[in-house]
């Protein structure tokens, strides 16, 4: 009965640890207040999707990384090489596709995005699915930004701001099967 126990536990774990990623290539990022990975993103305990915006939209030389529930349309990819998260979406006024680099992560900024090279950062993935700076899992918070909006900063100290865990995931949340 004890090896049969192990057996199906040796199993469950195999499974889930293929189900989880390892080495992800293109990912979507989200928040939930959980450290531990879901196969399955909808599942995670008070799960966001993500998505760039601009806080300027006339000049959109910065985006920030805002939560966004469900409803939406798409949302985009993200790869991460050499410490720096990348995306690629449009430019100003909905006119061309940029890919858009994160800058260095620094306590009590936000996570922001320019469409400039960067050369190496300080993002990372502990087990392949949570996202770290300099090798902390634990600092982001959600905020409020200047335009009201729930954006991701790391280590942000406002009244309004909420511990929160970045997750690189397969399958965005909240989208049937």
């Amino acid at each position: 009965m004890r090896f049969a126990s192990i057996t199906v536990l040796s199993a469950l774990g195999a499974s889930l640890a293929a189900a989880l990623p390892t080495e992800l290539t293109e990912f979507f990022l989200v928040t939930s207040d959980q450290s531990e990975p879901s196969t399955n993103s909808s599942n995670l305990r008070g799960v966001h999707a993500t998505t760039p915006f601009a806080e300027d939209p006339v000049s959109q030389s910065t985006l920030l990384l805002r939560l966004i529930g469900a409803g939406y349309n798409s949302l985009p990819n993200f790869t991460l090489a050499d410490g720096v998260l990348s995306t690629i979406t449009q430019g100003p006024h909905g006119i061309g596709s940029y890919r858009y680099n994160s800058t260095a992560v620094t306590a009590g900024s936000e996570l922001q995005f320019v469409a400039q090279k960067q050369v190496s950062g300080n993002v990372g993935l502990n087990g392949g699915y949570l996202v770290t700076v300099d090798g902390e899992m634990e600092g982001w918070t959600i905020c409020n930004s200047e335009s009201g909006t729930d954006v991701l900063y790391w280590k942000g100290k406002g009244s309004d701001c909420v511990s929160t865990f970045l997750h690189a995931v397969t399958k965005p949340p909240y989208r049937k099967a």
